[in-house]
This record gives C-alpha cells, sequence and structure tokens, in this order.
C-alpha cells in the first residue's frame, strides 16, 4: 500500500513538472484587451520560465455570457453573474484561502461574492458599476440623488437624433438583450433590495416600476442612441468620445468608459453611481465583477497547482497596474475598476480619479452582482421580453435620413412628410442639416421609431 501511494504522487508530481503550457482565456470586453496579455505574460515569465502561455483568441471566449469555458482552457476569466451557474455545472476547482496570495487586499464584496462555506471558486479581477458621469460645474446633476432628481434636472425627449446636437439630454446602452435583464435586476433591487434577486418567468412577473424606470432612463437619451438601432453601429466606448465633444450632457456606462474621453475631460469630470430609482431605503449598492476561475479540468491534466498559481499571477497588485495602468502606448490607464486597494492607491499616485474611483467603493454596502444557477436559462427565456418592454410606447420620436437633401423650410413638409411616412411615421415638424445630427444627408424628426 505504501508503494502504490509513493507511485501515485510520484506520477502526480511528474504530470505537473510536465505541463508544456497553460491556456488562458480573459475577459475581452475591456479597452485594451493586448495589455492584459502583456502584463501577465511578463509577471508569469517571472513567476514559471519554463511554463508558457496560451491565450485563447478573444473571438473564441465570451465571458461566459453564452461560451462555456473551454475544456482546456486551464484558468478563464467571466462575468461574476455566472458564477452559481458555472459552479453548478462544476466547472470552478474551489481554492482554499491559504492558497490565495494576499487575500486581505480584496475590497470586500468581491472576495466575499466568490466564496462559498470556507472556500473559494474564483478570484476577483474587476469590477465595474452603472456610473453617471457628468462635467463638475454642472450642479443639478451633481446634487441629484435620485432618479426623479436626475430626470428633472435632465428632462427627456430633449433630442431624436442618434448624438445630441449640443450638450443636452443623456446618453447611455441600451442596446443589448443581456444588458437590459441586467439593467432590469439592479432596478429592481434598488427598488426592494431582495437580494438574491428574484427572477420573473414571463411578463407577468416583472416589477412594472423597473420597467417604468427603465423607459424612462430611455427617455432622457434618443432611441437611436441608447438602442443603437441604426447602421453604422456605434463603436465601443463611442459615446464617451461625443461626450467629450460636448455632444450630451450626461452618459451612463462604466469607468473604464473614461479611457476614451479627452484628458480635457478627464480634468473636469465628475461621476458617481448612478441612482436607478426615488427609493429612499438605502439598499446595499450592486457591483459588477469579472472573476478568476480555474477549470476543474485541470486536477484530469495535472495542471491545477499551475493554474492557480497562474490566478493569483493574474490577480497580483503588480499584475493590474500593469494591466490597467499606462502603458508604452498610451499615457493613461484603462480606468477599469479593481478589486485591490492597493492597486487604487498606486494608481491613484499617477492619476487622482483613481482616487475617486476607490471613493465609490470605501465604506458603501456593497455586493456583487451574481444571478442564481438559472442564470443561463433565464436570461434566454426573459432578456428579449425585458428590452422590448422597456421600449414600449416610447414617445419622443426619432430621426430618419431624409429621402432628398432639404435646401430650406420650403421644402422640407413634402420631403420630411414623405420620408417619415416611409417608416410608417408622421413628420414632427422638425428637420436639420447640422452636424452631428446630421451625419451624411438632412434628416427629419418622425414620431414614431423603429421598435422591434
Amino acid at each position: 500500500m505504501t508503494l502504490i501511494l509513493a507511485l501515485a504522487i510520484s506520477l502526480l508530481g511528474i504530470g505537473e513538472a510536465l505541463a508544456t503550457e497553460l491556456k488562458v482565456a480573459l475577459y475581452p470586453y475591456v479597452p485594451r484587451l493586448e495589455q492584459f496579455q502583456t502584463a501577465i505574460q511578463a509577471e508569469w515569465d517571472l513567476v514559471e520560465p519554463n511554463v508558457p502561455l496560451n491565450f485563447v483568441p478573444s473571438e473564441d471566449w465570451d465571458g461566459g455570457y453564452s461560451n462555456n469555458p473551454p475544456e482546456d482552457a486551464d484558468v478563464y476569466v467571466f462575468d461574476a453573474m455566472f458564477f452559481d451557474y458555472f459552479r453548478s455545472k462544476n466547472w470552478l476547482e474551489p481554492i482554499q484561502a491559504s492558497e490565495i496570495d494576499n487575500l486581505e487586499d480584496f475590497v470586500e464584496y468581491a472576495i466575499d461574492g466568490v466564496k462559498v462555506g470556507g472556500e473559494y471558486y474564483a478570484i476577483p479581477q474587476l469590477g465595474c458599476a452603472n456610473i453617471l458621469f457628468y462635467r463638475q460645474d454642472d450642479p443639478a446633476i451633481a446634487n441629484a440623488t435620485n432618479l426623479d432628481e436626475i430626470q428633472s434636472a435632465l428632462s427627456s425627449c430633449t433630442y431624436t437624433s442618434e448624438i445630441p446636437p449640443d450638450i443636452r439630454g443623456m446618453m447611455l446602452d441600451m442596446a443589448g438583450g443581456t444588458t437590459n435583464a441586467t439593467l432590469y435586476l439592479d432596478i429592481a433591487h434598488s427598488l426592494t433590495g431582495e437580494y438574491p434577486f428574484p427572477l420573473p418567468e414571463n411578463e407577468c412577473q416583472l416589477n412594472s416600476q423597473a420597467i417604468d424606470n427603465m423607459q424612462e432612463l430611455l427617455g432622457m437619451a434618443s432611441y437611436e442612441n441608447a438602442t443603437d438601432s441604426m447602421e453604422p453601429k456605434q463603436q465601443p466606448y463611442q459615446q464617451a468620445e461625443w461626450f467629450s465633444n460636448d455632444w450630451g450632457r450626461a452618459l451612463m456606462g462604466y469607468t473604464e468608459a473614461m479611457s476614451n474621453m479627452s484628458e480635457n475631460t478627464r480634468q473636469n469630470i465628475g461621476f458617481k453611481v448612478m441612482p436607478l430609482s426615488d427609493q429612499d431605503q438605502s439598499y446595499p449598492e450592486v457591483f459588477y465583477a469579472d472573476v478568476i476561475g480555474v477549470n476543474t479540468t485541470t486536477k484530469n491534466r495535472g495542471t491545477r497547482d499551475f493554474a492557480v498559481k497562474l490566478a493569483n499571477t493574474m490577480a497580483a497588485s503588480t499584475t493590474m497596474i500593469a494591466s490597467i495602468g499606462a502603458d508604452a502606448s498610451h499615457p493613461y490607464p484603462q480606468y477599469l475598476m479593481a478589486t485591490r486597494p492597493s492597486i487604487f492607491q498606486t494608481l491613484e499616485q499617477s492619476f487622482p480619479l483613481y482616487g475617486d474611483m476607490f471613493g465609490l467603493i470605501q465604506g458603501q454596502n456593497i455586493i456583487m452582482f451574481k444571478v442564481n444557477d438559472q442564470s443561463r436559462s433565464w436570461l434566454g427565456k426573459m432578456k428579449n421580453t425585458i428590452r422590448e418592454k422597456a421600449r414600449e410606447n416610447y414617445s419622443c420620436g426619432c430621426d430618419y435620413p431624409a429621402i432628398e437633401p432639404i435646401l430650406n423650410n420650403t421644402y422640407a413638409p413634402e420631403i420630411c412628410g414623405d420620408t417619415c411616412a416611409d417608416h410608417g411615421a408622421f413628420w414632427n415638424g422638425q428637420w436639420t442639416n447640422a452636424y452631428p445630427a446630421a451625419q451624411e444627408t438632412s434628416v427629419c424628426g418622425c414620431n414614431t421609431c423603429p421598435l422591434p
């Protein structure tokens, strides 16, 4: 028996020693993915120079929204909303507290969110929340503490073009089904405080006030801006660039949007967690997270310990600072939300906005955005229903390219009347040739939008 046990231990050691490479799948939706790869590779070379890394192409891993973790991936980064689902499928290798480096250097919501019992099923890497950006010299928005006050400051239906023509209205992303579903859950939580999130199984079970609040948010923007319903589609963080051009009074997005703003805009920016309801009760704020999982298949490959070591390296403060801070090609950081206080504190020394970002977390009661183990099936069933309900009864109207150029007011009624009729709508009396509302030709304001 002793001989057999010794042989088994020896073979396990050989398996670890013969690991030829580790396959890594990174979360793809960040401003500069290549910077993560470069930083992780450089730090890993200092830890295990004889174990090469193979990064999964971003088109082969979507962070868990539709794809399952590749069986041959040793380590993968995923949206923690799927944490319970992944754990139920036995895709996450449990990690002991003693195996996690600098366990005390994590913000509370992030490390608590990946702990079940006495074990950790992932290591936090990034966080985010719905953030409202505004200019520091805009006290009405700066002082607003609930959704009604935000709406009173911004008003509704202030523009109908994809891009606000000047400093008016809000910009936000309500295009994708998953985006709408997660926003709905975030709003419903702000109204009721219920957590874990109750998941409505059909349209009748939806929280009607949460849907009303989604419609209120959409009304503060324009239909085209928020739904990205027209071609060409918006580029990632495109709205942040428009905000830098003084188009739009406010922007709702994630902190990394600041990486696509001008330096002058960043010098004059204000931001806070977006109030999503008028609820006076102070429920915990909800922060999203991207976390590093170790695949259970590593046990069969004999790479489990190497994978845990790699996960720690990826989450280490030095690696993350190199991953999200300034690099040789960009003199500014990615402004991604960290999950270690040491990262905020280091980056704040060169980029003071990181101190403001840390202030969103310090002393706050925060929970991690996680959906139960039915997350995938629930999204498949309800995300399009929620998106359609959020767009229902939209009354602000939309701009459409005119069927021919409009020279002046004399020609507008006929041209815009025919243009809107082509879209099953009536002309609302407005038209323009001015950029940015008019991109390539004259545009007409019509009373209906291309609802799904």
